[in-house]
């Protein structure tokens, strides 16, 4: 088994969160335009990525664990941090910590669109509600002022002729 391996799934992984990256951005658009049938389609999309991302993490730890075990290591996780220390090649390390520094910088970005996309939704969201709320009238509340302690007074109607005095 060789770091090549780990490398490979390291730059599948940088393809396919560049692909997500993408994506947040495209919804961002599309939020901002209120298109919902497209956001719809790309969040399809979206899970579809997130599912292949989840099993080459699960893949690149297993190779992870497996390399370090190989050169007699002690492993506490699949941590590719924990691989750089491991290896003592100069030339794979240096590719790891490339790639390290390459992968944190774009899901440092994702994490950033993703953040931005679930705060424009959710001003999105208070705005519609507020909307709704304007739009829809409580019979119950009245929109003239009345003290406290006449809150009965505002049960009866304004007859000319009370007929209890």
């Amino acid at each position: 088994m060789s770091v090549s391996q780990i490398v490979d799934t390291l730059q599948q992984q940088y393809r396919l969160y560049e692909q997500l990256l993408d994506i947040e951005l495209k919804k961002k658009a599309l939020i901002m335009k209120n298109d919902v049938l497209t956001l719809n389609v790309l969040t399809q999309k979206e899970k579809l990525l997130a599912a292949n991302a989840e099993k080459l993490e699960q893949q690149r730890v297993l190779l992870t664990v497996r390399y370090i075990k190989e050169i007699g290591f002690r492993i506490r996780s699949g941590v590719l941090s924990e691989l750089i220390k491991a290896v003592t090649n100069p030339n794979e390390k240096e590719e790891l910590i490339h790639m390290h520094g390459k992968l944190t910088s774009l899901l440092t970005q994702l994490k950033h669109a993703n953040d931005l996309n679930q705060q424009l939704i959710q001003q999105s969201l208070d705005y519609l509600d507020f909307s709704i709320g304007l739009m829809v009238d409580d019979p119950n509340e009245d929109l003239v002022y009345r003290h406290p302690m006449n809150q009965q007074a505002g049960n009866r109607s304004n007859k000319i002729f009370d007929s209890r005095a």
